[in-house]
């Protein structure tokens, strides 16, 4: 077991400063270890899962060798500490994000001007809108579809019609009447 928690601090390290340095990575068309290369699922983001996997190791390692806790305990400890990482860095990235965005006030000033997708936006999902705003401000955010069963390809043109929460709500503009 010292093995897996030795091989998880630094594979889990290494991929975290990795991702929180390079950024977002396309590979073949897919967003790899950005904040957004999630394609739809918010909860999940590259830099948080490398750190609770960092912190699962980083937190047993030194208590399998160096305490004479019960296995099991020092797993159940490790994976404690590595589920709070994964909240804490979730909540500091996403406070990153709207620190990147502006405010929700802020993106209602993007209402009404045409973005490009850098990301494309599954069914369901959400992806990632460039645009510049009423009060010329060139910015990227997360953007859903008003048609929550539609999808959109990265490149497409869209209205941006209205802002849900933290994300801005866009209309493909081939698709405008």
């Amino acid at each position: 077991m010292i093995t897996v928690f030795a091989v998880c601090a630094v594979v889990g390290v290494v991929v975290l400063v990795a991702s929180l340095i390079l950024g977002d990575i396309e590979i073949g068309g897919a967003d790899i270890g950005g904040p957004h290369a999630d394609a739809g699922l918010p909860w999940l983001s590259a830099p948080a899962l490398a750190a609770a996997v960092g912190v699962f190791g980083v937190v047993g390692w030194p208590l399998a060798v160096g305490t004479s806790l019960p296995v099991p305990l020092v797993a159940v400890v490790a994976a404690t500490a590595g589920a709070g990482a994964y909240g804490v860095l979730m909540l500091v990235l996403r406070a990153m994000r709207r620190a990147q965005t502006g405010t929700v006030a802020g993106l209602s000033a993007a209402v009404g001007t045409i973005g490009e997708l850098s990301m494309a936006i599954p069914a369901g999902g959400w992806g990632q809108v460039r645009y510049t705003d009423s009060e010329s401000v060139r910015a990227t955010t997360t953007a859903v579809l008003v048609d929550p069963a539609a999808v959109a390809a990265s490149g497409a043109q869209v209205l941006i019609v209205d802002v849900d929460g933290d994300r801005l709500v866009v209309q493909p503009l081939d698709t405008q009447m």
